[in-house]
């Protein structure tokens, strides 16, 4: 059960939160409204899992209502630091959200990791235009999530990924504090970044553990170096995408998801660490890269953990089932028009058409479960990966707007699936009134966007 003093932090981290919006107010050059849009937002998600009975509260709703109000306010005062002072500040409070999650609430740690992933896809999709790099902070918010949640599955040590994502916060301290005199070269935290996860691989294996930590770590340092070796070229750093895929499998059958989530979570803070571009010499092609691998692993491990919440029944979710057909096409078409649509006024895109596309990326994933079952779930998380990969191999700038919109409908699925997933079992004309309903809402949509859209045209003049 959560106590009092559980919501106190998460409180003492919502305020504040409210407080960078309210600073951010009252300075130029911050987008207020995509703030304060956050935090309106995580304000209504907390709502939600409010119980419509007195005391105590739900565990489940608790905990994911705890986990939207912490890492809300952790997210909206890093923005604020990083815009206003310095981005590692702003880099670094956001991953204290799954280790206060794991630190306060081991018993609820699953349903807070889904309050915190929502938080996360929240602020990705409003702000992540104005902060470019809140999507490596994102990718490494939700493998440090998703790799802890693992490690009670696997029942393996729970405190490792923190102590992984302890190495990257030295590694930005160390960085930032070096930075002060100029760039600094790439090999600093490539050095510090890998020798910090050798030595937690070493001590944990020290300590009694007899699982491959080591193995896993020389995976991960074999596919970043020979990613930094690609990148230089920007053909090859496209093709060497494919040296992701090998660390995917490789430490798949190292350890499988628990492999996997770990492997992850490496990547991540490495792409994290080197997204800093105020402060090092990465180059911009460099940067995409990493983030390719961070976006495709992290997607694997929360597909991995969608098929460990939600087993499916036989037949079970492959691409001769129609409904997991049908999901991966929706998506791997419907997120590409999405993001297209969303990206038209590029940097200038109003709030409307953010809100717009974040509604859609979310929704649609669990309309398609609530008409198709969870199969459909899955093949839609696997076409968002598709899409995502292929705006990227095909070097489309519009990877950076299928990115969030991809990962939202993930996070979306993995808490909420279970109450959309009944429905598909009621009776026909039930699921057909359902899926008029949601035909009339995306016809809705195009009406009013299109009715924005013409007004937009007919005073160029004025700002979004």
């Amino acid at each position: 059960m959560i106590d009092a003093l559980d919501w106190a932090v998460a409180g003492v981290c919502f305020g504040l939160g409210f407080v960078a919006v309210l600073m951010a107010r009252i300075r130029e050059g911050f987008p207020f409204f995509a703030l304060s849009g956050v935090w309106l937002l995580a304000l209504l998600a907390f709502g939600l899992t409010v119980p419509s009975e007195p005391l105590p509260y739900f565990q489940a709703g608790g905990a994911l209502g705890w986990g939207v109000l912490v890492a809300a306010g952790l997210w909206l005062m890093g923005a604020f630091l990083g815009m206003r002072w310095h981005q590692a500040w702003g880099a670094i409070l956001p991953l204290w959200a799954p280790i206060l999650g794991l630190a306060l609430l081991p018993n609820d740690f699953v349903y807070a990791v889904w309050g915190i992933g929502i938080a996360t896809a929240l602020f990705w999709i409003l702000l992540g235009r104005a902060w470019h790099e809140s999507e490596t902070i994102a990718l490494g918010v939700l493998s440090l999530s998703w790799a802890s949640v693992l490690a009670f599955k696997a029942d393996t040590p729970r405190w490792l990924a923190v102590c992984m994502a302890g190495c990257a916060i030295l590694t930005l301290l160390v960085v930032a504090w070096r930075g002060r005199k100029g760039l600094v070269s790439w090999w600093l935290p490539y050095a510090l970044l890998f020798a910090g996860f050798t030595a937690t691989a070493v001590g944990y294996r020290l300590s009694g553990s007899e699982s491959p930590w080591l193995e896993l770590v020389l995976i991960t340092l074999v596919g970043a170096t020979l990613a930094r070796g690609f990148a230089s070229s920007e053909e090859w750093g496209r093709y060497s995408v494919l040296v992701w895929v090998a660390v995917l499998l490789a430490s798949f059958g190292v350890m499988k998801g628990y492999g996997m989530a770990l492997s992850a979570l490496m990547v991540s803070l490495y792409a994290l660490v080197m997204a800093q571009g105020s402060l090092m010499r990465t180059e911009p092609q460099e940067r995409a890269l990493y983030t390719a691998g961070a976006f495709l692993l992290t997607m694997m491990v929360g597909l991995r953990l969608f098929v460990l919440t939600y087993p499916l029944r036989p037949p079970r979710a492959d691409l001769y089932q129609p409904f997991t057909l049908f999901g991966f096409l929706l998506a791997l078409v419907g997120l590409g028009v999405l993001a297209l649509w969303w990206s038209q006024r590029r940097e200038e895109s109003p709030l409307w058409r953010t809100l717009t596309a974040g509604f859609w990326s979310a929704g649609a994933p669990l309309a398609l479960v609530a008409l198709m079952t969870e199969r459909a779930g899955a093949g839609w998380t696997a076409g968002a990966l598709g899409a995502a990969l292929s705006a990227y191999l095909y070097g489309n700038p519009l990877q950076r707007w299928v990115y969030p919109l991809a990962m939202a409908g993930l996070v979306v699925l993995l808490p909420l699936a279970q109450v959309a997933a009944p429905l598909a079992e009621s009776p026909r004309a039930t699921r057909i009134t359902a899926g008029a309903i949601l035909a009339g809402l995306i016809l809705l949509t195009a009406l009013v966007s299109a009715w924005l859209s013409r007004k937009e045209a007919t005073a160029p003049g004025q700002s979004p």
